[in-house]
C-alpha cells in the first residue's frame, strides 16, 4: 500500500538536484541526460530539429505514456517525471511493485523549441495541444507516432496553469488539478471516462492528505482539437495533471514535488486496483479565477479636482530576453478598479496614497511596470515593497 506522507517524507531523497528554476530549456535536458545513466531513445525531433527522447522503465504487461511541456513554458510536469525517475531508479519496495506490473513511457519536453525561448507554442507558433485535427506541427507527428505502436493502457498528459485559479469557491490556490476530458460537446461519460475519473479519483485521495483543501478539478469543456479530448474519444483513458501554485514558490518547487507524488499515486493505483470506482469525481471542487499575483487596494488616483480611489491587480508574467538568454518574472497591472470578488496572493494596502507612474498617463494605466504608490514600488516590472 502507498503511504503518502511517508512518500512525502522521502521525496528529497529522490529529488533530482538542478531542477530548482521554473525556466526548464532544451539545454538544461540535455545536462540532466549527461549525468544520468538512463538510457534515452529519440523518437523524433523538433520543427528546429532538437531531439525529442523517450526514457522506459519497467516489465509489466500494463503500458503507461506520460509526456511533458508540450507547451514550451510548463515545466513542473517534466522536472516531476525526473524526481519520478529517481524515485524507481532508488528500487524501494514499492518502485519495485510498480515496475514489475507496469511498463512507463515518459516523454519529456515534447516542444524543446518553445521550452528554449519559455513559450507556449513551438518555433512556427502553433500550439501542439490544439493541433490533433490538422497535425501541422512536427511535434504531434512526434507524440502521435508513439502513441500509435504503444499499445498504451493509460495516457498521463502533464501542463501547467496559471496563478489565477483557486479551488472552488474557496481562497485556496488550485495547487494541482485534474481532469478527465470530455469526448464530445454534451460531455457524456462513457467508460473511457468513467475509468479516467476513477485514477483521479485515486490521487485525489491520497493527495488531500499532505495538501488538503489545494486540489481542484478543471473544466471539462469540449475542446475538439486538443490531445486529451481526443484520445478520450479514440478509447484511451487520458488523466490531464495542470501543476499551479504554492503559497510563496513561483519556481513551482512545492507544486513540482506534490506533482510527482501524483503522478507516482496515479501509477500505484494502476498496480492495486482492478476496479476504478469514480462517485466522488465530481466532488473535486471545479477551478475558479479568483486570484491575482498582487493587489494593491486603497489607490488614490487624481487629476486636478477630480480624483478616484481604487485597487491595482497585478498579474506576473515571465518574459524571455533573447538578448540575455533569461527569463525575467515582470509584474503587469492588469485589472483596476472595485477588485473586491479577487484575491491576491499578495495583498498591499496602498492607504490612499497617490499613484505615480512613470511616463504614463492615466488612460494607459493597464499593463504599466514602473510606478511609485507612497512606499510601495514597482520597477521594471520588479515588486518593491
Amino acid at each position: 500500500m502507498l503511504d503518502i506522507n511517508q512518500l512525502e517524507k522521502d521525496y528529497p531523497n529522490f529529488r533530482q538536484e538542478g531542477f530548482d528554476k521554473k525556466w526548464l530549456n532544451f539545454e538544461q535536458l540535455n545536462h540532466y541526460f549527461s549525468i544520468k545513466s538512463s538510457e534515452k531513445e529519440q523518437i523524433g525531433s523538433s520543427f528546429l530539429g532538437n531531439p525529442i527522447y523517450k526514457l522506459s522503465f519497467g516489465t509489466g504487461e500494463k503500458r503507461v505514456l506520460i509526456w511533458s511541456q508540450m507547451h514550451g513554458n510548463e515545466s513542473s510536469g517534466t522536472r516531476a517525471m525526473f524526481d519520478v525517475i529517481n524515485f524507481f531508479e532508488a528500487n524501494s519496495t514499492l518502485a519495485q511493485t510498480i515496475l514489475s506490473q507496469l511498463t512507463i513511457d515518459f516523454i519529456p519536453m515534447l516542444n524543446p523549441d518553445g521550452a528554449n525561448v519559455n513559450t507556449r507554442r513551438n518555433a512556427v507558433g502553433i500550439d501542439i495541444n490544439r493541433d490533433f485535427l490538422a497535425k501541422q506541427s512536427t511535434e504531434i507527428h512526434v507524440l502521435l507516432n508513439q502513441v500509435e505502436k504503444g499499445n498504451y493502457d493509460v495516457l498521463f498528459n502533464l501542463h501547467d496553469q496559471r496563478t489565477i485559479f483557486n479551488v472552488g469557491q474557496t481562497n485556496e490556490p488550485a495547487t494541482l488539478s485534474f481532469l478527465a476530458p470530455s469526448f464530445n460537446l454534451e460531455e457524456e461519460v462513457n467508460d473511457v471516462r468513467k475509468k479516467t475519473m476513477g485514477i483521479i479519483q485515486a490521487i485525489n485521495s491520497d493527495l488531500q492528505k499532505v495538501i488538503p483543501g489545494k486540489i481542484g478539478r478543471y473544466t471539462s469543456e469540449f475542446y475538439p482539437m486538443s490531445t486529451g479530448d481526443n484520445f478520450t474519444k479514440m478509447g484511451y483513458p487520458c488523466v490531464l495533471f495542470e501543476a499551479g501554485h504554492y503559497p510563496n514558490d513561483y519556481e513551482r518547487n512545492r507544486t513540482r514535488e506534490y506533482n510527482a507524488l501524483a503522478i507516482i499515486s496515479g501509477l500505484n493505483a494502476l498496480t492495486t486496483k482492478t476496479e476504478f470506482p469514480y462517485d466522488e469525481y465530481s466532488s473535486i471542487p471545479q477551478n475558479g479565477q479568483k486570484f491575482l499575483d498582487v493587489i494593491i487596494r486603497n489607490v488614490l488616483i487624481k487629476q486636478n479636482e477630480n480624483s478616484s480611489l481604487i485597487d491595482l491587480g497585478i498579474y506576473f508574467e515571465d518574459v524571455y530576453s533573447e538578448k540575455n538568454n533569461l527569463v525575467e518574472q515582470v509584474a503587469k497591472i492588469i485589472e483596476i478598479g472595485d477588485l473586491r470578488k479577487f484575491v491576491g496572493h499578495l495583498e498591499l494596502d496602498a492607504d490612499k496614497e497617490l499613484f505615480k507612474g512613470i511616463g504614463k498617463d492615466y488612460p494607459l494605466l493597464n499593463q504599466i511596470a514602473t510606478f511609485e504608490i507612497g512606499k510601495i514600488k514597482c520597477e521594471n516590472g520588479q515588486i518593491i515593497d
